[in-house]
């Protein structure tokens, strides 16, 4: 190889602050990398790739070579987005589903050719589980066989199948031909290399590379792409999974818990831009208890977004909605806070969410 180690990390520490971009709690904030010198050097580096005609050419090569059978993963390229090389697929047809990635860095003079296998794990179930519930997906911090919410625990959820995919660089026979041909192209237009694995999954000290927190991030993340599991996970390198619990299943105590709380987050959800416009993805969760705190916390931010409501949902249902709010505080100013929620405030919410079912059928006003 043209370069021993410390020099890839001298090319990756170019592109990737050290110590920036985890939070005191631990979390990933990419914000704090995007605000680097490094990572102003990164989105140029991809935005001039984008530019490069050699790379242009090599796919119309290829792709005339293996009609119909490649795809360009790099198309994102002139944003600046994400990525340290160009990507490209390559789908033979007596491949059995399995697609050959050919990833060429930007960054450095080298290459690699992969494709994906799917390990299963069998792994005990966490005590959690998550219930589609009146159209919410709700996740409950209890046991799947606790009897105070699950009445007929299922022992078949006791453990669960975890399926993990990961990359391979040990191609098939009849994959070769085709990989030899194409590597010979790359490297005659790029004059790099490959990079073997046990140089590119080595880890990188103190950078983060998308969701991978440092102690976590490789050599490969950072150079080619953070999209791939590059080593096989072993059992304990795989998180238990919660178990999925029908409806059908919960405990009466817990339906009335989860009615409450389907109709409060309906009602926050839908004067929410960031839930409405799908920008992102929100759950509730529960530890199986009501507890009034949470009620009136919410409320307090309805009241907020209701002064003026801003999504076109809440817009439309505003009267519905600060009535639902109003009735939902009144309920909750009555009772103590302690046990199940009262008869009338359960009642109250499976009225509303019943009409909010019927509003969303198709060709229903929302």
């Amino acid at each position: 190889m043209k370069h021993g180690i410390d020099e890839l990390l001298d090319i990756v520490y170019r592109y990737y602050p050290r110590g920036v971009g985890v939070t005191d709690n631990g979390d990933i904030d990419d914000q704090l990398c995007k605000k680097t010198e490094e990572h102003a050097r990164l989105v140029d580096a991809r935005i001039q790739a984008s530019k490069d005609e050699r790379w242009h050419s090599m796919l119309r090569r290829i792709g005339d070579r293996f009609p119909g059978m490649l795809m360009n993963h790099s198309l994102h390229l002139p944003t600046g987005g994400w990525d340290g090389c160009y990507s490209f697929t390559i789908d033979l047809p007596d491949s059995n589903g399995r697609t050959l990635w050919f990833q060429v860095s930007f960054l450095a003079p080298y290459y690699i050719v992969h494709s994906s296998r799917t390990i299963e794990i069998v792994k005990q179930t966490r005590d959690l589980f998550s219930v589609e519930f009146r159209g919410m997906y709700i996740i409950v911090r209890r046991s799947p066989f606790d009897p105070g919410v699950v009445s007929h625990p299922d022992d078949s959820l006791r453990f669960a199948t975890v399926r993990e995919r990961y990359v391979s660089f040990d191609l098939l026979p009849n994959e070769q031909p085709s990989a030899e041909w194409i590597s010979r192209d790359i490297e005659a237009t790029f004059g790099c290399e490959p990079m073997p694995p046990e140089i590119g999954t080595v880890l990188v000290p103190d950078v983060t590379a998308g969701l991978r927190l440092p102690g976590e991030v490789r050599l490969y993340d950072c150079l080619f792409s953070n999209q791939h599991t590059w080593v096989k996970p072993s059992p304990s390198d795989v998180s238990a999974p919660g178990a999925d619990v029908e409806a059908s299943k919960l405990t009466d105590s817990l339906v009335a818990v989860l009615t409450v709380l389907a109709a409060l987050y309906q009602i926050a959800w839908a004067l929410m831009p960031e839930v409405q416009s799908g920008s992102s993805y929100w759950v509730v969760t529960t530890d199986g208890v009501l507890r009034k705190e949470e009620v009136l916390r919410v409320l307090a931010k309805v009241r907020v977004l209701m002064d003026p409501p801003t999504t076109p949902r809440g817009i439309a249902s505003k009267r519905e909605l600060e009535a639902a709010a109003r009735e939902l505080e009144t309920l909750v100013a009555s009772w103590d806070g302690e046990g199940d929620p009262p008869a009338a405030m359960v009642a109250w919410a499976s009225r509303f969410l019943d009409g909010r079912l019927v509003d969303a059928e198709p060709g229903a006003p929302s």
